[in-house]
């Protein structure tokens, strides 16, 4: 089993210090809840303040020092920067603050282009014998990456940190599962609640038959704790075959 820890976060653009102030609260509230790993939203630090985030460039350090301080492995979507480049990621750390794991985000979303650049690797994660993948947010609607994270690089589990606006709840859990569904996996779509932005949460966990595991169904903010099983993994695949049905021959003919 996998039990993992799910904050869908209020934050507020810019506010560097009041987030990282919540999120050590909910780490602390939460860290002795008997789960794997606890997981925040798309760039839960820094938000979508752009200038404010050219200088906040202690986000990584800060999840690092919190799994550390606290015991408990954090998966988080923050902001990041390599030189004069930045990058919209998703990091995971271990309970001793390690980084075992970073993906930058392939597909940016409107003024995300004017400050991020774009990721070109996918990224699965070994953890407690589970392969975690990570996307995020507008990445929840190409099944390009997905599958071939799915099913060439094995993830179990693919987590979608995301800021997925108001208004569209129905689609991004639709999104959900369709993804679960055609890759038999678990997939874990993170959303932020609402801040000073409006956001859409409906935080939603999917099994690998598409059926809905668990749903956030509020705007506002919310914590639940999810059981993944791999039994579940091997029933679904048994159940619809679908994975042995791919054509690989006739797709790249169509593309």
């Amino acid at each position: 089993m996998l039990k993992l820890g799910i904050v869908q976060m209020s934050v507020r653009e810019g506010m560097v210090d009041e987030n990282c102030r919540k999120a050590r609260e909910f780490v602390k509230r939460y860290a002795e809840d008997d789960i794997d790993l606890l997981c925040f939203p798309e760039l839960c630090i820094s938000g979508y303040n752009f200038e404010r985030a050219a200088s906040s460039d202690r986000e990584a350090e800060f999840f690092s020092e919190l799994a550390a301080e606290y015991h408990i492995a954090i998966l988080a979507g923050i902001q990041i920067a390599e030189g004069k480049r930045h990058y919209d990621v998703a990091c995971l750390w271990n309970e001793e603050g390690r980084l075992l794991g970073e993906y930058r985000k392939i597909h940016l979303w409107a003024t995300e282009n004017d400050f991020f650049e774009k990721g070109d690797k996918l990224v699965t994660v070994p953890f407690k014998g589970w392969n975690i993948g990570m996307l995020i947010c507008a990445d929840y609607g190409f099944p390009e990456l997905s599958t071939p994270l799915a099913q060439k690089l094995d993830a179990d589990v693919i987590l979608y940190p995301s800021a997925w606006g108001a208004g569209w709840e129905d689609l991004f859990s639709t999104c959900s599962k369709m993804r679960a569904a055609e890759n038999q996996v678990y997939t874990v779509a993170l959303n932020r609640a609402c801040g000073d932005m409006e956001y859409c949460g409906n935080t939603t966990v999917s099994n690998p038959d598409g059926t809905v595991l668990l749903r956030m169904e509020t705007l506002g903010e919310a914590y639940a704790r999810v059981v993944l099983e791999k039994k579940k993994l091997k029933e679904a695949r048994e159940a619809i075959p679908w994975r042995n049905m791919k054509r690989y021959d006739v797709y790249n003919k169509l593309i």
